[in-house]
């Protein structure tokens, strides 16, 4: 008995082996915690000519994070619902076009299908959500009827944009989409454009961006096939006929030295429409949506491809091995196992602090 106790005291006070637990490199001593953060990618494959290839399933696509290839965890084709955010600028730039504009919008609500559900939202001085995410395509149309031109100068696209993004869309499970309608010109936002494009790349929504010119006038752009602005043949403004001289008197008044010419006035209104071109092409290029140009009598036909576009994208979904507070960002890259095929995916993302 004696010999019993004695064996159990040996054991009690023998040291005990520690656990093995990650650390962190160069010997700090802290565990490394690691999360798998869900990433969403849409995806669309079309053929050379712009046709959309359909029928692709999970084996014919290959992802790769940084060079590194990953597994597909999820997959889900064109056929699964969309979640749209209809984002319209009401700002006073539209005034003239704003009626045609909503006319366009519900031919598009028109187009969706039973499943999907959409956003009514419209932006000038402050972001407006006239309709939450609904399927009620009766009340969603009342609600676009209602948007109105802002009397209020402003417009906070950028703000607009990174609200419905980050806010509507939150926990908003299976594909999302922003359809944008605006000039692309921002006035009032505290948000900077890199900003935006920053928290967009940490985001799974897709933007349609349409841009449509207002301002003065004076340049007529166009988008090269290279994705370059330029100026079409009827941007030069029109010389106006001298005025007859009336026989009353008149006084001169001389002007200010810093009075902007017509071309001054020209140069400035083509550099504003630029960067708004650009803008809005960031936008949609950096989520693997798409830039369209239009005037308003064509808008509904870009409303018609878009919704057909919906309809040939392909969603994957994948766990990304990051360490906590790695907010670097991370290259994505899609390809397909067929040849001659163009395919558009989004090309980043953030892991956020945690």
């Amino acid at each position: 008995m004696r010999i019993f106790v004695l064996l159990s005291l040996i054991f009690l006070t023998m040291p005990v082996a520690p656990r093995a637990q990650a650390v962190m490199p160069g010997g700090g001593g802290k565990p490394q915690k690691e999360n798998k953060i869900p990433i969403s990618v849409p995806v669309t494959v079309s053929d050379r000519e712009g046709r959309y290839i359909s029928g692709l399933k999970k084996e014919d696509f290959t992802l790769y994070e940084n060079g590194v290839e990953q597994n597909i965890a999820s997959f889900s084709t064109y056929d699964e619902p969309v979640s749209i955010a209809l984002l319209i600028d009401a700002s006073g730039s539209t005034k003239e076009t704003l009626e045609k504009i909503k006319d366009a919008a519900g031919d598009f609500i028109d187009l969706l299908n039973p499943n999907d559900k959409c956003l009514v939202a419209t932006f000038d001085s402050e972001v407006r959500i006239l309709n939450a995410l609904s399927s009620d395509r009766k009340a969603l149309k009342e609600s676009l009827a209602k948007a109105r031109t802002a009397e209020k100068e402003g417009s906070v696209l950028l703000r607009a944009v990174g609200q419905i993004a980050e806010k509507s869309f939150t926990n908003v499970p299976g594909r999302k989409v922003i359809v944008l309608l605006s000039d692309g010109k921002d006035f009032g936002s505290a948000l900077t454009k890199n900003e935006l494009l920053s928290r967009l790349e940490e985001t799974d929504v897709s933007i349609y961006s349409i841009f449509y010119q207002t301002g003065l006038g004076f340049n007529k752009l166009t988008i090269a096939p290279d994705g370059t602005v330029k100026e079409g043949r009827e941007s030069k403004p029109k010389e106006k006929k001298p005025e007859k001289k009336k026989k009353n008197y008149s006084i001169l008044i001389p002007m200010r030295g810093d009075v902007y010419t017509e071309e001054d006035a020209r140069l400035i209104s083509k550099a504003f429409d630029v960067e708004a071109v650009n803008s809005l092409k960031e936008m949609s290029d950096i989520t693997a949506g798409r830039f369209y140009q239009s005037d308003t009598p064509n808008l509904s036909g870009v409303f018609k491809k878009i919704a057909g576009e919906l309809r040939q994208q392909y969603q994957l979904g994948y766990h990304s091995k990051e360490a906590a507070g790695d907010a670097t960002v991370r290259d994505i890259t899609v390809k397909v196992k067929r040849p001659d095929v163009v395919v558009r995916a989004r090309g980043k993302f953030r892991a956020k602090q945690l």
